[in-house]
């Protein structure tokens, strides 16, 4: 009897400690309903209210997932025989996605996603991606060499018109508002319209592949062009002009919050957050996956997906390779000499802080040029190290900065010479 006491005792031990405990901090995987598939595209309406497309591995067989518990639980809302590439929801209520079949395809919900009914079919397939602005006026694109170009609908997706693209190769939308938008192309063209795509325009012609188009303003926008190609471009005037930005990774999914907040994801297990509105990037641990979509409800809720789902309820967490080597708190904040010094392509930097303080990392070169911020985050008091990889620059002087709360603590040299 008493052991049966203890059982039940430890029993209720180990399930009111579970339930009690906060989620992991940085990014963690969270589990589907079925492991056999891929994720194409991510929709949070909220924090807990998200949606998940995805196809099975082994062949055309789509299926739309849905939480209303920020992920922890998921139901199937959708498994048809098909291939769907992206969702998207104008409010609580109203969503689509589009695909497939062929022929190419728009799935409608008006409950919210607990039930898809086909809305529209296309002559062209498959389609590549949804852009919508509210629950009656969007459009759509497709590759297709016979029909091929943007389609806009503005009555709910059940007619579509195809506009006069100057390309029917068109992978990829992005619309600020019903007026302004952006198409990027598989022949590494960018176009523009601001007449709500009754005309486009050539903006630019890239040097590789765009797979992502995210605008924050009719100024200011990024694109991603894929692991290895010319990874994430920023431009301040509308799309005329790019400029690089140190995120030299990639960028198959591409989501930002505001102005200054935003995340890309690509393969290899590869996420990138940046705090500076694009200009700078700093890598975050994931497990390992690839992933092609990502998208956030706030600042600290985010989700990304592709070979599995991830989450995070603190921003994505610190940044990849900061290591707290003391829990020591210090008397007063302290910048080491990094090591070795000089060094080849990579080094260890040291850093303690004697209180909780928004730390800021930063590496420039001989010239005063930012080149990236290693870490940009609140932390806590103690003896911290970070990795500095510089095997995407070249030989030479560099410097490193630590600033707490705005305030430079000091600033050393260090040497990479390969």
């Amino acid at each position: 009897m008493k052991k049966l006491i203890l059982l039940e005792l430890l029993l209720l031990f180990l399930a009111t400690t579970f339930m009690t405990d906060s989620p992991p901090s940085g990014w963690y995987q969270q589990i589907l309903p079925r492991n056999d598939v891929t994720i194409q595209d991510i929709f949070f309406v909220d924090s807990l209210v998200g949606h998940v497309v995805s196809r099975k591995n082994t062949n055309d067989s789509a299926f739309i997932f849905k939480t209303t518990d920020g992920g922890n639980n998921w139901i199937t809302t959708l498994k048809e025989g098909l291939y769907l590439t992206s969702i998207q929801f104008t409010d609580a209520n109203t969503g689509y996605s589009a695909g497939s079949t062929p022929p190419g395809i728009v799935k409608k919900t008006t409950d919210g996603g607990q039930n898809w009914f086909t809305v529209s079919t296309l002559a062209a397939y498959p389609l590549w991606d949804i852009a919508f602005v509210n629950k009656d006026t969007g459009w759509t694109c497709s590759d297709d060499a016979f029909g091929g170009g943007i389609y806009k609908t503005t009555n709910g997706a059940i007619n579509w018109v195809l506009q006069p693209s100057p390309n029917y190769r068109i992978i990829k939308l992005f619309f600020l508002n019903k007026d302004t938008g952006w198409a990027g192309s598989n022949d590494w063209k960018l176009y523009r319209t601001t007449n709500g795509g009754n005309n486009w325009g050539l903006q630019y012609t890239f040097t590789a592949g765009t797979a992502n188009i995210f605008f924050i303003s009719k100024d200011t926008g990024f694109v991603a062009g894929g692991f290895g190609t010319h990874s994430v471009k920023r431009t301040t005037n509308g799309g005329f002009n790019w400029d690089s930005t140190t995120n030299s990774l990639g960028g198959k999914g591409l989501f930002f919050l505001n102005k200054k907040l935003g995340w890309n994801s690509d393969v290899f297990s590869i996420v990138q957050k940046t705090t500076d509105g694009g200009i700078s990037w700093f890598r975050q641990t994931v497990p390992s996956g690839y992933y092609y979509s990502i998208q956030f409800a706030d600042s600290n809720s985010g989700w990304s997906g592709g070979t599995i789902l991830i989450h995070s309820t603190d921003g994505g967490g610190p940044p990849a390779g900061i290591r707290r080597i003391s829990n020591v708190i210090p008397r007063e904040y302290l910048l080491y000499q990094n090591y070795p010094n000089p060094f080849n392509s990579s080094s260890q930097i040291r850093f303690q802080i004697s209180k909780k303080s928004n730390i800021e990392l930063i590496i420039f070169d001989i010239t005063g040029r930012l080149l990236t911020r290693i870490i940009d985050k609140e932390i806590t008091p103690g003896i911290y190290e970070v990795n500095f990889d510089g095997s995407n620059y070249s030989s030479g002087v560099y410097f490193y900065s630590l600033m707490a709360d705005d305030i430079l603590i000091e600033t050393k040299k260090m040497v990479m010479i390969k």
